[in-house]
């Protein structure tokens, strides 16, 4: 295992710092606001699909939503267990463009023409049109955030190194590697 001098010869190299301390109730708390996202616009989109004439819209944003909410439920916790590494990162990079495509598609039904010709039709409810608007965008955004943490977080576990043993190789700033912890000299503090 190679290490550079500075690690070697500093206690705090393996200190946690404050970011990851905040790492992990940062991840839980997006993953709860992603998901209560995600419950909002699977409820607009249910209630649309069960009272009006629906379209391919419609049944895209409720089955986005209700599969990303089956997905965040258990990914509500995970951030708890200290095994956990960040694995969820791939999921959230998938479903991040499929709210990108969501909103999207919401922009393009409610902010294009008029907003009551469209997803569903002739139904004069904007004000529950744009709800959906927006909390797709929103899911789409804590979604992206979510990615971007669950990435650091496994980002930090995986550079995570013991301190050195003995016998293990250094690297001065010269760059010299001949060298071994065991042959250095012992420091009296």
């Amino acid at each position: 295992m190679v290490r550079s001098y500075a690690e070697n010869n500093n206690p705090d190299a393996y200190a946690p710092n404050r970011w990851n301390r905040m790492l992990r109730p940062a991840i839980l708390a997006n993953h709860f606001l992603h998901w209560a996202s995600s419950v909002i616009v699977m409820s607009i989109a249910a209630y649309f699909l069960a009272h009006f004439a629906h379209g391919q819209h419609l049944i895209y944003w409720v089955t986005v939503a209700a599969v990303d909410t089956l997905v965040y439920l258990p990914a509500l916790f995970l951030p708890a267990v200290k095994s956990y590494k960040g694995y969820l990162s791939p999921v959230a990079w998938i479903f991040s463009y499929l709210w990108l495509t969501s909103f999207i598609f919401a922009a393009q039904d409610y902010n294009w023409h008029n907003c009551s010709a469209n997803s569903p039709w002739n139904v004069n409810k904007c004000g529950l049109k744009k709800t959906l608007e927006s909390f797709a965008f929103i899911a789409f955004f804590t979604n992206l955030v979510g990615l971007l943490l669950e990435w650091k977080l496994w980002d930090t576990q995986r550079i995570k190194v013991a301190p050195a043993a003995e016998g293990d190789k250094f690297v001065r700033p010269s760059g010299d590697t001949a060298t071994t912890a065991a042959s250095q000299p012992a420091t009296t503090v």
